[in-house]
């Protein structure tokens, strides 16, 4: 099993870390940002990440999908337990959607300086301009201390539970702390410091996830 990512992608980073969660063996693979041929090739002209490649072939496409199949295999189902079916696929939904919306601009100009080449960083300021407008990445820059009170407001009541406990449903880590998780391995690869911005909390819970894996 192969999952395809880009380090960057919260999404790729939630069904990594689901993956490793539930102890099933996998291999990453970083798909270059500016060459996605073979990533194109495998899919049949899919070129979004994640992509979980399957030991028959087959492969499968956007996140949710990728951790519905990942729950159902081995130890996973254990990150969805009997009966917070709804509070782990509800924070997971939201995590994916309100919040990665703050989270994302919050990130992307240091995203932006990451990559190697000037064309990748073209790329990467194009794709974010066609669907926000021209500008918007350094709009986002120029807005930073506004995006991290936005995101300080949404992870307000879950910082208060993890205050209280380890992770976001108790005493196990589950689907919501995966996606979570994602979010803040969004952040560190651009800028380990927004983490501590939005609050040192979020950087303690993340090592207490990556803990949490099982060993091989």
């Amino acid at each position: 099993m192969r999952i395809h990512r880009l380090r960057y992608s919260p999404y790729a980073r939630k069904v990594q870390i689901l993956a490793e969660l539930a102890g099933i063996p996998h291999t990453v693979v970083d798909v270059p940002y500016g060459d996605r041929e073979a990533l194109a090739k495998l899919t049949g002209g899919y070129i979004f990440v994640p992509v979980l490649e399957l030991e028959d072939g087959a492969v499968i496409m956007e996140s949710r999908a990728i951790c519905e199949h990942l729950l159902s295999l081995g130890k996973g189902s254990r990150l969805v337990p009997e009966g917070l079916e709804a509070a782990a696929w509800g924070y997971h939904d939201f995590v994916d959607g309100p919040l990665e919306d703050i989270l994302f601009r919050l990130a992307s100009p240091a995203i932006r300086e990451k990559w190697e080449s000037a064309f990748e960083r073209a790329l990467y300021v194009l794709v974010k301009e066609r669907k926000f407008g021209a500008g918007c990445v350094d709009a986002w820059a120029r807005d930073r201390d506004v995006l991290i009170a936005k995101a300080k407001k949404l992870l307000e009541p879950t910082l208060r539970t993890l205050a209280k406990k380890p992770f976001v449903l108790g005493d196990e880590p589950t689907l919501a702390d995966a996606a979570l998780y994602g979010q803040g391995a969004m952040l560190e690869e651009g800028d380990p410091s927004l983490v501590s911005a939005i609050a040192p909390e979020l950087g303690a819970f993340m090592r207490r996830v990556e803990r949490a894996v099982p060993a091989r």
